[in-house]
């Protein structure tokens, strides 16, 4: 058994009862097939031709152009083979989009020199953190889900894949800031293509050495307890994951191989006891998405995983709000106090007080000084 998954099983409880979560039911899916998540224009919206502008600050036609462009990649990219075999790669889907590799293996050195090649090769095709875990099946989907005729198939990954190589794509902190906007939806679209470039890269790597590699997004498997596993960081309140390097203000991808790696283990840095103290993404949730109180076994809605005690956002309340902006939200990643720029020394003291019995401290700081508050468009558009 994994150390991972005796740290996840005590840490967050999981029960026997535990099953793996069908794709068909994660939030987004749910909006094709169930009367009672009604996306509207959502979606539609990421066609320029569609966006309708608003009065509100960030939602004008520059705001929504930047953030169309922002996805235009992980959007033609991803639905290259839609028409014909209904697929969504990175979304329902993983990548298939590699070219095939030689007909012999490299030679490996050690496996730890392996381990460090690839960690090398991740950061240089531009992921901020690295870590390995292994494939535990129960965080694969149960069913893949076709968002062109409602097909849910069983979904069995190659028993081959041993190992996640699972990545970090910091997203930008100067965009974060301008969220709930269009023009704030930015950081996520680039964060979604960097995540494309860096997974098929890294995956074309490890197949181009003779080994097999598949590039994942938010298809085939959940992203987050396999973070956890691989060392990358900690579960918040706001349902994210929150890393000691750039916060929750990320986007996560995986590489599945059958490459011999060295896994990595869990880290705790003080989350679980600043998120017990603090509120402020709960406080600041437009329509209360997420939990003010201890963390609960039973989710509120089944676009949720049962069996498991964390703290768990409703899915249909955020994705409501979502809908009304045509934009995605993250209001809980800007005001997070783990959302800093960790690049100045300040904010990293910051972190370290925010882990320590000092944390109390550092809450107040962070209202005082202003961090996690809104800044508008302009702000963006006109700094230099």
């Amino acid at each position: 058994m994994p150390d991972s998954k005796k740290y996840l099983d005590k840490k967050y409880k999981i029960t026997p009862d535990f099953k793996r979560f069908n794709q068909k039911n994660d939030i987004f899916n749910r909006s094709m097939w169930d009367d009672t998540v009604n996306p509207k224009h959502f979606f539609k919206s990421y066609d320029i031709t569609n966006y309708a502008p608003k009065k509100s600050k960030g939602f004008d036609h520059w705001d929504f152009a930047l953030r169309n462009a922002s996805w235009h990649l992980t959007d033609v990219v991803g639905e290259m083979k839609f028409e014909e075999e209904g697929r969504v790669e990175g979304f329902t889907d993983y990548y298939s989009i590699h070219t095939q590799g030689p007909p012999t293996k490299v030679d490996l050195p050690s496996i730890e020199e392996t381990t460090r090649r690839i960690k090398k090769v991740a950061s240089i095709v531009g992921a901020g953190m690295v870590g390995i875990c292994p494939i535990e099946e129960r965080w694969v989907y149960s069913h893949n889900y076709s968002r062109k005729d409602q097909a849910n198939p069983t979904l069995d990954l190659p028993a081959t894949m041993r190992h996640a190589i699972v990545l970090i794509l910091p997203m930008d902190y100067d965009l974060s800031k301008t969220i709930p906007s269009a023009l704030g939806g930015t950081t996520t679209g680039l964060g979604y293509t960097n995540s494309l470039s860096a997974a098929n890269a890294l995956a074309q790597f490890i197949t181009n050495l003779g080994y097999e590699a598949i590039a994942s997004l938010n298809d085939t498997a959940l992203n987050i307890p396999m973070a956890i596993s691989a060392g990358l960081g900690e579960y918040g309140r706001n349902g994210l994951l929150i890393t000691p390097k750039y916060g929750p203000n990320v986007r996560i991808a995986k590489v599945f191989t059958d490459l011999p790696l060295l896994s990595d283990k869990p880290v705790e840095f003080g989350v679980k006891e600043f998120c017990e103290t603090c509120r402020k993404c709960s406080d600041a949730c437009p329509v209360k998405a997420i939990a003010a109180d201890a963390p609960q076994a039973s989710p509120p809605n089944f676009s949720s995983l049962q069996h498991i005690t964390k703290w768990t956002v409703n899915a249909e309340k955020c994705f409501k709000f979502w809908v009304g902006m045509n934009s995605d939200c993250s209001i809980c990643i800007r005001v997070c106090p783990y959302n800093k720029d960790y690049s100045k020394w300040w904010n990293r003291l910051g972190i370290r007080l925010a882990n320590s019995p000092l944390r109390s401290l550092l809450l107040w700081l962070d209202g005082k000084l202003g961090f996690g508050k809104r800044h508008a468009a302009k702000w963006w558009w006109e700094k230099k």
